[in-house]
């Protein structure tokens, strides 16, 4: 009996930590207000909606998601973001995670507006890389 891992483990492990990590770009990008960084996250055929918020139930694709963002930068010129992954399921080249966000903003009017939500992520593997291919946004509890 040997004490390494056998190499499907290994890539489980391996794909989890890629999963983890993009998540954790997607919180950085956020807190730092780049656009750019976010974008890079998502596949192109990628899909976000935030069905309690009018205009944002059913957001296609990555130019449309970049107006939004891009759009969001001017009303909060503060974002402070964390998202926790609470459970990550891959099969193969696909994924699905909950991950938990606990997000501060602040407005042009300097009025600070907190919430806790999950995420109902989906994800797959795109030219080697991990991407975000679906992000669903349940706010938990307006703070």
């Amino acid at each position: 009996m040997t004490d390494t891992m056998p190499p499907a483990d290994l890539t489980l492990v391996r794909d989890e930590l890629a999963i983890r990590g993009l998540i954790e770009r997607y919180s950085d990008a956020c807190c730092q207000r780049n656009v750019d960084a976010i974008m890079a996250l998502w596949a192109d055929d990628c899909r976000w909606s935030v069905p309690d918020m009018e205009g944002l139930e059913d957001v296609r694709g990555k130019d449309a998601i970049h107006a939004i963002w891009q759009g969001a930068q001017a009303l909060f010129p503060f974002c402070f973001l964390v998202c926790t992954p609470g459970v990550i399921e891959i099969e193969g080249d696909t994924a699905w995670a909950r991950t938990y966000t606990n997000e501060v903003l602040v407005n042009t009017e300097g009025e600070t507006r907190q919430a806790v939500g999950i995420y109902h992520d989906k994800f797959a593997v795109r030219g080697g890389r991990w991407l975000f291919t679906e992000r669903t946004w349940h706010m938990l509890k307006h703070l």
